[in-house]
Order: structure tokens, then C-alpha cells, then sequence
């Protein structure tokens, strides 16, 4: 088996696994224990001179290296990514029956492409929180087997529905169905007891979500294509750990290091785990805490982020949605993203540098910028940027079908952005380059 075609297992088992950013979570800290990194835990006090760390927090995750070479006044390199995705979240009561079947209550989640869930195996994954002796326990939980389903109405019933388009309620629609009258539980919940609970345990609260239980799969006439849930934005987060990873063994380092994936993206980011919190601040704070006499504001002022989020690749069937001087296309380069209101957080200087790193490591690249009568997205990039106060560069792989629950991205673009991230991880800074 050759070295790509390793990677690509190891990423697509890395997709199939993180369900939700919890288990996303769970699975880079694994990549990093194998690495040796060590976890770090908040409520602790930390002592991390020179090594390579990591910590967590609600689905979270940071880490770095502090290799010999470099001091931290010289500045981090900073790559960030969101292990969350727009999806159907369970409420937090599971009952109700119409018709003779049983269903439960979901929360659209993000932007989510609500059709796309429809006539899908759909399984449930996320954290539950038990009791046992008065005490509280957190643990992951995944359900990878067809256990609910949301049936779309037939045609016959909806004759228009081709030319008018569909429109779901997502209060009325969007309802699984999980049972009949003739299964035992009453209710979701009691299929949670059933399936996780030991003896002695209550269960009592949770974070689940449904996933299409369908693996991801290569696509295309050559296998050019990557087919699967969750690409925005599990692909960076995998590149951005492998990245770091790779780049602990090799000496050449100018700033620290580091990676950090937020969950709640999709969102806005604005919780106590998101890009808006204390945690990417907090996290650098005690790693300066170390050094005697450390200039926090020398530090930031060296320092850089790379936001890698997916881009939208210019849609054959829809071309009247993209500006047509920045079209951007799969597996043809990473896509450099540009927005004058600040939704994207890249300037000019770090247009640049982001091309500079590219044409050194014979890497190509595209400029997306959106339509000029379309309101554009945004990112964890400019909450960052303005958070910490550091220059910012937004850039990703073109993708179709962004917050489907089902994704598209170009193979070769994955292997770019992992040599990207690697020689980003190693540079200097912008204004030295």
C-alpha cells in the first residue's frame, strides 16, 4: 500500500468516526497520544516549557509543540479549523406518537441543507451525562445502525413539488420516526437506557445529534473525489493535526506551532468552547506564563493564524451563483478567500504571504471572492483575527454542496492543504518572508 492511499484510509476512518465534535475531538487526541503529545488539563496547573501538548474542552480541541529551537517570543503559527457541522440535533425530550408511530423532536443546527436528511439511515451519536452514587460522568455515545428515519411525502401527495420546491418545517417535517406500536420502548430515551446504561446508572441529560450512517466513499470516473458528511470541516481538522504531528519531527521551526478546533462554528461560534471564548486566549496566556519575563504583545504582534475552511467551488449547473472572474474549481488548488466587509479575514499582506508559501512549495492556488449581490459567508477567521489581534489568512479547498449531509471535495486538494499546512507550521513571519 503506498503512502497516499494510507492517508486517504486513515482520513476517511477519521471521517466515518467523528460524528459529532465530540468524538472528533476524542479521535485527534488519539493521533496525538500515538504521537506523544501530552494532555493538558484546564483545572490543573500547567508547567509546559519544551514539548508537545494538547487540551480539551467541550468538543474543542487545541495543541502545540514547543520545540528547542524556537522561544515563544518568536511568535506561533497558528492553524485553526471547526470540528462541528450543520446538522438535526435530538431535544431533550425523546416521545411522541402519530399514526401508530413513534417519533422524537430535532433542532436544525447551522445552515444546514434540511432536504438533504430526508429518506437517509440516519444514526445518533453526541455525549450523554449519567449519575451513579451522586455523582456526574460524561461519555461519548454512537449508534451507527439505521435507527431512525425521516420519510419524504410521496409525490402523489405533492404534486408541485418539483416546480414549486420543497419547503420543510422543521418543527412539523423534520420529525423522525424510530418505532411502531408494537415496539416496546415508549419512548428515544428509554432505547438510550437500554443501549448505554450500566446498572447502577441514571441518565441524565445529553448533546446528540443524528448522522447519515452511510460511510464516505471515493467518487468519480477516477477517483478523483471525496464523498462523505461532515468535509466542512473535518478535512482540515485531520490536516491541521497530521500537520502538526509531521512538523514535530523535523527541526526547522521559526515560531511555536500550534493548532486550534473550535466547536460551534457553525453557530457563530459564541459559546464557552467556540472561536469567541477565552479558550484560544486563555491557552496562549499559560503557555507564555512560562517563560520568565515573556512579552505577551511581542509575541502576538510575530504571530499569524490560518483559517482553513472550505471554499465553493463554481457550480457547473448553477454558474449564475458565482462571480465568474474568480472561479474556483476542484482539485485544481487551494482556494484563497477575499471579502472586503471582513467576513473573510485575509488582507493583502496575507494574500500574499499565503501565495508565497504556495509558489515555494510548488503548491497551486485559486482566489475566491463572492458575488457582489450575494450576502457572503463567514468563519472562524475574523472572530479570531479580532480576538487576538494578529494578521489572518481564510483559505480552504473548494468543495459542493457545503452543509449537505452528504459533501463533495477534490482528492488532490486534500494532499495541497496538508503541504500547505506543513510549510505554513514552519514559517516565519509575514513581514520576514
Amino acid at each position: 500500500m503506498t503512502k497516499g492511499h494510507s492517508e486517504m484510509e486513515a482520513l476517511m476512518g477519521f471521517m466515518d468516526r467523528s460524528t459529532s465534535p465530540f468524538h472528533a475531538a476524542h479521535e485527534l487526541s488519539m493521533l496525538l497520544d500515538d504521537a506523544g503529545f501530552t494532555q493538558l488539563d484546564e483545572t490543573n496547573r500547567w508547567d509546559s516549557r519544551n514539548g508537545s501538548y494538547y487540551v480539551i474542552r467541550d468538543g474543542s480541541i487545541i495543541a502545540w509543540a514547543l520545540p528547542d529551537s524556537v522561544s515563544v517570543e518568536d511568535g506561533f503559527t497558528i492553524v485553526a479549523g471547526h470540528t462541528d457541522s450543520p446538522n438535526l440535533r435530538l431535544k431533550p425530550i425523546l416521545s411522541g406518537e402519530i399514526s401508530g408511530l413513534k417519533q422524537f423532536g430535532i433542532e436544525v443546527y447551522g445552515g444546514a441543507l434540511l432536504n438533504t436528511w430526508l429518506d437517509r439511515d440516519l444514526g445518533v451519536s453526541g455525549r450523554i451525562v449519567t449519575s451513579s452514587n451522586g455523582k456526574l460522568k460524561e461519555r461519548l455515545l454512537m449508534i451507527s445502525e439505521p435507527v431512525c428515519r425521516i420519510p419524504q411525502l410521496a409525490i402523489h401527495l405533492d404534486r408541485n413539488v418539483n416546480e414549486k420546491g420543497l419547503v420543510l418545517n422543521p418543527q412539523q417535517h423534520l420529525r423522525p420516526i424510530w418505532g411502531d406500536e408494537h415496539s416496546i420502548q415508549e419512548s428515544f430515551s428509554d432505547v438510550l437506557r437500554e443501549r448505554v446504561l450500566e446498572n447502577d446508572e441514571y441518565l441524565e441529560s445529553w448533546d446528540l445529534m443524528l448522522h447519515d450512517i452511510q460511510p464516505c466513499a471515493l467518487a468519480g470516473i477516477d477517483n478523483q473525489w471525496l464523498s462523505s458528511a461532515r468535509i466542512d470541516n473535518l478535512v482540515s481538522c485531520f490536516s491541521a493535526i497530521s500537520s502538526l504531528i509531521e512538523s514535530t519531527s523535523r527541526s526547522s521551526h521559526a515560531r511555536v506551532p500550534m493548532v486550534a478546533l473550535f466547536n460551534h462554528e457553525e453557530v457563530g461560534s459564541n459559546s464557552t468552547a467556540g472561536a469567541a471564548s477565552n479558550f484560544l486566549p486563555s491557552v496562549l496566556d499559560r503557555i507564555l506564563e512560562n517563560p520568565i519575563g515573556a512579552d505577551k504583545h511581542k509575541t502576538l504582534a510575530k504571530s499569524s493564524l490560518l483559517s482553513s475552511d472550505g471554499a465553493h467551488a463554481t457550480h457547473p449547473n448553477y454558474p449564475e451563483k458565482h462571480d465568474l472572474d474568480h472561479q474556483v474549481f476542484m482539485n485544481a488548488g487551494l482556494a484563497i478567500k477575499r471579502n472586503s466587509n471582513e467576513r473573510y479575514a485575509t488582507t493583502a499582506k496575507g494574500q500574499g504571504f499565503a501565495q508565497l508559501l504556495c509558489k515555494s512549495a510548488d503548491i497551486p492556488f485559486q482566489i475566491f471572492s463572492n458575488r457582489s449581490d450575494i450576502p457572503c459567508g463567514s468563519t472562524i477567521g475574523p472572530i479570531a483575527s479580532t480576538r487576538l489581534g494578529i494578521e489572518t489568512i481564510d483559505m480552504g479547498i473548494p468543495q459542493f454542496a457545503m452543509h449537505s449531509s452528504r459533501e463533495l471535495c477534490g482528492i488532490t486538494d486534500i494532499k495541497y492543504l496538508q503541504k500547505f499546512m506543513l510549510s505554513y507550521l514552519g514559517s516565519g513571519s509575514l513581514l520576514d518572508t
